[in-house]
C-alpha cells in the first residue's frame, strides 16, 4: 500500500501540517498547566503570570485556526473531507481553550482567600491533576504523530493509544470525584465546586484528544476509499 502523503494534494498536506502546529501549541499550554497545579493556590502572582503566558498561547491558536479555517474553505481539499476538517480545527483549537479556563479558574482560586478553619489544597490533590495533565501530555504527543505519519497502520495504533489514554483519564477523574465527596464535609463551597470545575475540565481535554484521533482516522479512511 502507498503511504498517505501520496493520496494527499498539497492543500491537505498543509492543513496537516497547520493541525499539528496547533498540537504543538496544546503542548505547551498543557505543560504550564502543570506547572500552575504544582505552584498551588498560593502563589496568587505565579498563577496569574501563567495564566497570561496560556492566553498568548490560546490567541496564537486562535490566529492558527483561522488561517486554516480560511485554507479548509478556500477549495484547497476534497470536498469528501471538507466538513471533517474543519471540525478537526475547531477541536483541536478547544483543546487550547479548554487550557485557559483551567488557568483562569487557578487563578480565581487564587485570589480567593479562604478562612484557615478549610482544608486547603494537599499533595493529593497535585498529584491527581499531575496524572491527568501527563496523560494529556501523551494523547497530544500522539496527536502530533498521527498528524505527521505516513502510515496508515501507525495511525490506526495511536488512536487506539489515545482512547486508551482517555479511559485512564476517566478512572483518574472518577478516583477524584471520590476524593471530592469524602472532603466535601471539610470544604469551603467554592472550594468544592473548583475542583469539581477542574476535575470536569481537565477530563474535557482528553475527551478532546480522542474526538481529534477520531476525526483525522474519519478524514485518512475518507482520502483513501
Amino acid at each position: 500500500m502507498k503511504s498517505l502523503k501520496s493520496f494527499l494534494v498539497v492543500g491537505e498536506k498543509n492543513i496537516f501540517a497547520e493541525l499539528a502546529e496547533i498540537t504543538t501549541i496544546a503542548a505547551q499550554t498543557n505543560v504550564i498547566i502543570k506547572r500552575m497545579f504544582k505552584l498551588g493556590y498560593g502563589d496568587e502572582k505565579g498563577l496569574v503570570e501563567n495564566m497570561h503566558a496560556i492566553h498568548i498561547l490560546e490567541k496564537k491558536s486562535d490566529e492558527v485556526a483561522f488561517k486554516l479555517t480560511e485554507d479548509i474553505t478556500s477549495g484547497a481539499v476534497s470536498p469528501n473531507i471538507l466538513d471533517t476538517l474543519l471540525e478537526s480545527a475547531h477541536v483541536a483549537d478547544n483543546i487550547i481553550d479548554t487550557h485557559y479556563y483551567l488557568s483562569r479558574e487557578l487563578a480565581r482560586m487564587g485570589r480567593t482567600k479562604l478562612p484557615d478553619s478549610y482544608v486547603q489544597q494537599d499533595g493529593d490533590w497535585i498529584h491527581l491533576f499531575e496524572s491527568m495533565f501527563t496523560l494529556a501530555d501523551q494523547s497530544i504527543s500522539k496527536l502530533k504523530q498521527m498528524l505527521t505519519s505516513s502510515s496508515v497502520s501507525e495511525i490506526l495504533q495511536l488512536r487506539k493509544d489515545i482512547e486508551k489514554l482517555e479511559e485512564d483519564g476517566d478512572d483518574v477523574k472518577d478516583s477524584g470525584f471520590d476524593k471530592l465527596y469524602i472532603s466535601a464535609p471539610t470544604m469551603h463551597f467554592l472550594q468544592f465546586y473548583n475542583y469539581s470545575e477542574l476535575l470536569h475540565k481537565s477530563d474535557d481535554v482528553l475527551d478532546g484528544c480522542e474526538d481529534l484521533s477520531d476525526l483525522i482516522v474519519s478524514i485518512v479512511t475518507s482520502v483513501l476509499k
